[in-house]
C-alpha cells in the first residue's frame, strides 16, 4: 500500500499520499468539498518536511484558521480515503468493469452514510441499520452486492491492523429471497430456436448459433479472435471478455470472469457451421464477430437488443441472450452428456455448480441405469471373506 500521512487540524484532515514518485495532498474543507492534487515535489524526506511546514501551515492561514506551530501525525483512517486505496491496490487484481462498478455501489450506497467517518468508530449497530434501510428500496440479492463491497473494504482494513475486527461480521447478511421465475432456468426449445433463427440472417444468426451450439458467454464470444479458433484441432481458447467501455473510448478486452472461464473447449460441428459462415463477413478482420459498422463490440448490450427484437418478431416468450448458454447446458446434459465435460465447456470453477443449475435436466432411463449398475459391479469385482 502506498504510504500514507496523515494530520488532523480542528476539523480539517490532510493526508499526505506518495502517488506516480510524487508527494499528493488530499484533504476536505470544512463545508465537505474535497481537494485531491499533486504538489509536484518528488517524494523524499526533504520534500515531506516542506510540506508540514510550509504548504500545510499555509492552507491553514489561508483558511482563515490559526496558523500552528506544529501538526499531529493522526494514526486513523477515514473510509472514503481507504476505499480509494482498496479501489486502486484491486484496480490490478480484477476486471476493471468490476472494479469500476463496485467503485459506483461505494459511492452511491455507501459514502453517503459513513464516507466521512472514521473506520475504528463504525459500529455493527448502525451497520445493520444501514442495511436495513437499503432493504426498503432495493432486492435482497442488490443489497447484499453493496454490503460486499463494503464488507471487503473493512476486512482489508482488519487485515492491515487498521482496525481490530470487522463490525460487519457481527451482522448477518439479507436473506436471499428469490422469486419462482429468478430460480427457474427456461432453456429454448428446438421449435423456439428455429423461429428465432428462421427470424435472423447475417452476425446476429451466427452468434445466436454458435452461442447455442458452445455455451460461452455473450462477453467472451465478443472478444474472441480468428486466432483462438483452432479449426484443425476441433478447439476453442476463451482467454478474455469484453469490458464495457465507457462513451469515446475504444473497445477494450480484459480478463475472463473467473480463473476457470479461461479455459479450452471443442468445437463442435453446429458451432463450426456457424464459423464458417461469419468467416464470409469478418475473415479479414482480427475479432470473429463485428457490429455493421465492422467495428468491434463495445460490449454486448447491443446484440441483447437486438436478440429481443428477434424474440418478439418470432412469437417466442421473451428470455435475456444468457438463456441461450442455459439451452446448450440442459440440452447437453438432458442428452447424456458429460456432467464434467459440460462444466468445463461452460467455465465453471467446479461441477457443483453446473449440478445446482442444471439438475433437472439430467435424465436417465431404466437401460441407461442398469448399465451403470453393470459396470459400477464389474469394476468393484465381487467380495469375498
Amino acid at each position: 500500500m502506498a504510504k500514507n500521512i496523515r494530520f488532523i487540524y480542528t476539523d480539517i484532515k490532510f493526508t499526505i499520499k506518495e502517488r506516480y514518485n510524487k508527494w499528493w495532498l488530499d484533504f476536505y474543507l470544512p463545508d465537505g468539498k474535497r481537494i485531491r492534487r499533486s504538489t509536484e515535489l518528488s517524494s523524499n524526506q526533504q520534500n515531506l518536511t516542506i510540506i508540514k511546514r510550509q504548504i500545510i501551515p499555509d492552507i491553514i492561514i489561508g483558511l482563515g484558521k490559526e496558523p500552528v506551530e506544529e501538526l499531529q501525525e493522526s494514526k486513523e483512517w477515514i473510509l472514503d480515503e481507504f476505499a480509494d486505496e482498496y479501489f486502486e491496490l484491486h484496480s490490478t487484481q480484477i476486471r476493471e468493469h468490476t472494479n469500476e462498478k463496485n467503485k459506483q455501489h461505494y459511492k452511491n450506497h455507501v459514502s453517503p452514510y459513513f464516507g466521512k467517518r472514521l473506520i475504528s468508530s463504525l459500529t455493527p449497530i448502525e451497520l445493520e441499520k444501514w442495511q436495513n434501510r437499503l432493504l426498503l428500496k432495493y432486492r435482497h440479492l442488490t443489497v447484499q452486492k453493496y454490503r460486499s463491497v463494503l464488507y471487503s473494504i473493512l476486512q482489508k482494513a482488519y487485515n492491515n491492523d487498521i482496525i481490530v475486527k470487522n463490525p460487519l461480521e457481527k451482522v448477518n447478511a439479507p436473506k436471499m429471497q428469490m422469486n419462482n421465475q429468478q430460480k427457474e432456468v427456461l432453456p429454448f426449445s428446438h421449435k423456439e430456436l428455429a423461429l428465432i433463427l428462421e427470424n435472423s440472417s447475417g452476425y446476429i444468426k451466427n452468434f445466436i448459433s454458435f452461442m447455442t451450439a458452445t455455451g460461452m458467454r455473450p462477453g467472451e464470444i465478443v472478444a474472441l479472435k480468428w486466432s483462438d479458433v483452432d479449426f484443425e484441432r476441433k478447439m476453442i481458447s476463451i482467454e478474455r471478455t469484453r469490458i464495457r467501455s465507457k462513451k469515446g473510448e475504444k473497445p477494450k478486452d480484459g480478463l475472463t470472469k473467473t480463473m476457470s472461464s479461461n479455459r479450452k473447449i471443442d468445437l463442435l460441428p453446429i458451432a463450426e457451421q456457424a464459423l464458417l459462415e461469419q468467416m464470409k463477413l469478418t475473415v479479414d478482420a482480427t475479432y470473429i464477430f463485428l457490429n455493421q459498422s465492422n467495428e468491434p463490440f463495445y460490449g454486448h448490450d447491443i446484440i441483447g437488443k437486438r436478440f429481443r427484437e428477434i424474440i418478439k418478431q418470432s412469437g417466442v416468450k421473451e428470455r435475456p441472450l444468457y438463456n441461450l448458454r442455459h439451452t446448450f447446458a440442459s440440452q447437453m446434459i438432458s442428452r447424456g452428456a458429460d456432467i464434467v465435460w459440460v462444466s468445463n465447456m461452460l467455465g465453471h470453477k467446479n461441477v457443483s455448480i453446473t449440478l445446482s443449475t442444471y439438475t433437472k435436466f439430467i435424465k436417465e432411463d431404466d437401460e441407461v441405469r442398469i448399465r451403470n449398475i453393470e459396470k459400477m459391479g464389474t469394476i468393484m469385482g465381487t467380495f469375498s471373506d
